[in-house]
């Protein structure tokens, strides 16, 4: 989970005149009125506020404070829903955050302070997490073929169809296509239908990019076996995304996957990834059901296959005894199933009617942004925005990635982007500051929650500005330093005077990026005709 850094606070007690009870943290037993003796008043910069501003920052505070209280005393729900009326009066005043930089200033601490108190506050992660769904290839897998019976007219049905219809990948009518046809239809209907009204969805962006890349167009029903087109499906083997990539051939192939951004989910950037493995597979193998077995299995263990045996041919391959997996014997027949019945929808009773293509644009922004406050500035919900931009882990875009491209809504106001850019930074705190939470619980104190955490008293109370007599107060929230934070560091420190037999603290080892392989061009594969 991603937290932000604390801001100045005399800023935030100057900015938005809030009690010191709010900024240590602790929950008040009743919030204080704006003209009580524990704000500071507006008075000294009164004289800069236009007529009525004033009221709106009064307003827009008070809501803010109440949502502040509430969400450190748990309701999460009705907290978020002060906080977005404290950021709605300010943008739907009659004042222009652009021309108004007094305004402005109010409305980026208050954007910064909701993310603060989201961060810390919130049980769990700030945020529900993108649902993760089963990989259908997981559940294939498994998949059982043998005892599948098929009519005989059937086979001899597709074999006048393969005369008829052009394909541009080897399509072979055998026993193992059949069944999986048949499953398809039968056992399988209820998946394989979920995934082709989804693949409506991405169909221009894959066409559009095999176009570009020279992969033949019905290798898309790839992705209907590995996914059934679900961004974010995880397999048990944690590949993700449409294409079902690994980390590190995510890497390999220039997508980003990190803390803050998984372009495994991202549908274009994906696809542009999986065609270029597919382009240097068919470059290896010269023959697309190998290429594909190599997608599914891994194109060393396929090529050590093929040295082992001699043999260059799928299906003598899948005859051998013990030689292939069962989900890459299945793989194939059922990719190949899938095109058919993409390509015939009206004739096998499937619909023809697909989910409507996803449109959008894309607006260059400078820095990381908060999305809930993108999403008020182009007016849609944060599940729209979050939708279109599926790649992104949490409710910011990510750090360390100079113009980031977020996708907003086809058609978005002209002058959305200057608006997005005019937002406030999100400031991240670096992994050594991160804090964590704990809920108080009746009868707790300081030293048993400093045993759980395996940190000192002191540090505890440091974070949190307590005092060695405060009694906590149980359904509170305290902050726990992260070991190896710098308060930490600092009672490590005292620990090692008073200690002097204790040996120096081993630093931790950073973390390195995964460096994208070099991937060597390769000429454009031959597009198949049917056998």
């Amino acid at each position: 989970m991603r937290r932000y850094r604390l801001v100045p606070l005399v800023w935030l007690l100057s900015m938005f005149s809030l009690p010191v009870h709010l900024v240590e943290g602790q929950v008040p037993t009743k919030l204080s009125s704006p003209d009580s003796s524990n704000d500071i008043a507006l008075d000294a910069i009164g004289s800069n506020l236009p007529p009525g501003m004033r009221d709106v920052v009064w307003a827009a505070r008070a809501k803010y404070r109440d949502g502040s209280s509430l969400i450190k005393a748990g309701d999460s729900e009705k907290a978020r829903q002060l906080f977005n009326e404290a950021v709605d009066i300010i943008l739907q005043s009659s004042w222009e955050l652009s021309s108004t930089p007094i305004l402005n200033r109010y409305f980026q601490e208050l954007i910064q302070r909701i993310q603060e108190d989201e961060s810390l506050y919130l049980l769990g992660p700030c945020e529900k997490e993108d649902p993760v769904e089963n990989a259908v290839v997981d559940d294939l897998g498994n998949l059982d073929l043998i005892p599948i019976t098929i009519d005989p007219s059937m086979q001899n049905t597709l074999a006048e169809d393969l005369a008829k219809t052009k394909y541009e990948i080897p399509i072979t009518v055998n026993e193992m296509v059949v069944k999986s046809l048949d499953f398809w239809l039968n056992g399988g209907r209820k998946f394989f239908v979920d995934g082709l009204l989804r693949s409506g969805k991405y169909k221009p962006i894959i066409e559009k990019v095999f176009r570009e890349e020279s992969i033949p167009l019905d290798l898309m029903y790839l992705a209907q076996v590995e996914s059934l087109f679900k961004p974010h499906a995880v397999s048990k083997a944690q590949a993700k995304g449409i294409w079902q990539f690994e980390k590190d051939t995510a890497i390999r192939y220039g997508l980003k996957v990190n803390r803050d951004v998984d372009e495994r989910s991202d549908p274009e950037k994906s696809t542009r990834a999986a065609a270029r493995y597919l382009n240097d597979l068919f470059a290896i193998f010269k023959d697309w059901n190998l290429a594909l077995a190599a997608y599914n299995w891994g194109e060393g263990k396929v090529q050590r296959l093929i040295d082992s045996t001699g043999l260059k041919d799928f299906w003598q391959l899948v005859d051998l005894r013990r030689r292939l997996p069962e989900e890459t014997k299945n793989h194939i027949p059922l990719i190949q199933a899938s095109v058919i019945l993409a390509r015939n929808a009206e004739k096998y009773g499937l619909p023809t009617s697909l989910d409507p293509p996803l449109k959008y644009s894309e607006v260059s922004v400078s820095k990381p942004i908060d999305l809930h406050a993108a999403a008020k500035v182009l007016s849609i919900s944060i599940d729209e925005l979050k939708k279109l931009n599926p790649a992104l882990k949490g409710f910011t875009t990510p750090a360390n990635y100079p113009n980031y491209r977020l996708k907003v809504p086809d058609g978005t106001d002209s002058k959305a982007p200057e608006r997005l850019n005019a937002l406030p930074a999100a400031v991240f705190k670096p992994a050594s500051e991160e804090y964590g939470r704990h809920k108080v619980k009746p009868g707790e104190n300081l030293g048993k929650i400093a045993t759980q955490y395996h940190v000192s008293i002191s540090t505890i109370e440091k974070a949190n500005h307590l005092s060695s007599k405060k009694t906590l107060i149980a359904g509170t929230w305290i902050k726990v330093p992260a070991r190896g934070n710098t308060l930490e560091k600092d009672w490590k420190a005292e620990e090692k005077k008073e200690k002097t037999a204790k040996s120096n603290a081993s630093s931790k080892s950073s973390r390195t990026n995964a460096k994208k392989s070099s991937v060597a061009e390769k000429g454009s594969p031959r597009l198949a005709a049917s056998r």
